[in-house]
C-alpha cells in the first residue's frame, strides 16, 4: 500500500471481458520512471471512467495517468520469466495493482505530418 502520487504514461490498453459476469473492463499498463533512472511497468484494470474515456477515443497510448489513491495494493511483482529452463530478467519489472484511482493527465503530443502526406493545393475543395 502506498500513499503517494505516481505519474506514468500509458504503454498498452486492452478491453477484456470478465469471466464471472461477462462485463467489460480496461487493462491498463503504464511506464513509470523513478528519479534514479530506473523504470517499471504498472498494470491495473478499470471498469468505469478510464474504460468510458477509452471507448470515446479520448484515452490513448502515450496519455499521462496520475495515480493518487491512498489504499492501492500491490497484487504481484514480476521481475523474471522462464525461457528454456532459465530465468531471464525483464527489461522493465511489472507491478500489478488493485484499488487504483487514476486521473487522466496530459495527452500525448500529436505526431508531425510529413510534407509528402499533405494534400496538394488542387486537392482542396473550393467553396
Amino acid at each position: 500500500m502506498f500513499s503517494s502520487t505516481i505519474i506514468g504514461y500509458i504503454t498498452d490498453l486492452k478491453v477484456l471481458k470478465s469471466r464471472e459476469d461477462n462485463s467489460l473492463f480496461l487493462a491498463v499498463s503504464i511506464a513509470v520512471n523513478d528519479p534514479f533512472g530506473a523504470s517499471c511497468r504498472l498494470r491495473f484494470t478499470n471498469s468505469n471512467g478510464l474504460l468510458a474515456a477509452y471507448n470515446k477515443g479520448t484515452l490513448v497510448t502515450g496519455h499521462q495517468l496520475i495515480l493518487t489513491q491512498w489504499n492501492v495494493r500491490i497484487a504481484s511483482i514480476k521481475t523474471h520469466y522462464q525461457k528454456d529452463d532459465q530465468f531471464v530478467a525483464l527489461k522493465y519489472p511489472e507491478i500489478k495493482l488493485t484499488g487504483v484511482r487514476a486521473t487522466i493527465g496530459a495527452a500525448p503530443r500529436p505526431k508531425p505530418v510529413d510534407a509528402a502526406s499533405q494534400p496538394e493545393e488542387e486537392d482542396y475543395l473550393e467553396f
